[in-house]
């Protein structure tokens, strides 16, 4: 019965491990040799550079340090003076520099 139980687990794991890998084939293959998928937010499917991929990770991962302490005109998500909503995808408030704002319009132009 055991030996049965442990039969079936396994087999569901090699079945979902076989999912994953063709779901991350499938992904890799929508952007040409050489891009990557930005991933700024779970979604975001445009296709950039590994350099550009990196830099919104990092945008990311640097959020809280540019919104407004104590919150503004906008909540939570008021950035500080000098910085702006990067809108990359639709709700996207981290914020950044205006010069990377622009860098993602441009991203999302070329996609």
């Amino acid at each position: 019965m055991r030996t049965n139980l442990l039969s079936k687990i396994s087999a569901v794991v090699i079945a979902v491990s076989l999912i994953l890998a063709v779901a991350v084939c499938t992904a890799a293959a929508d952007c040409k040799p050489g891009f990557v998928w930005r991933d700024a937010a779970d979604g975001d499917a445009v296709c950039v550079t590994p350099e550009e991929r990196d830099i919104a990770k990092k945008q990311n991962a640097n959020a809280a340090n540019n919104r407004q302490p104590g919150g503004g005109a906008y909540g939570p998500n008021t950035c500080r003076e000098g910085y702006v909503w990067r809108e990359a995808f639709a709700g996207d408030v981290v914020c950044v520099t205006p010069y990377e704002r622009e860098q993602a319009q441009e991203e999302n132009a070329l996609a």
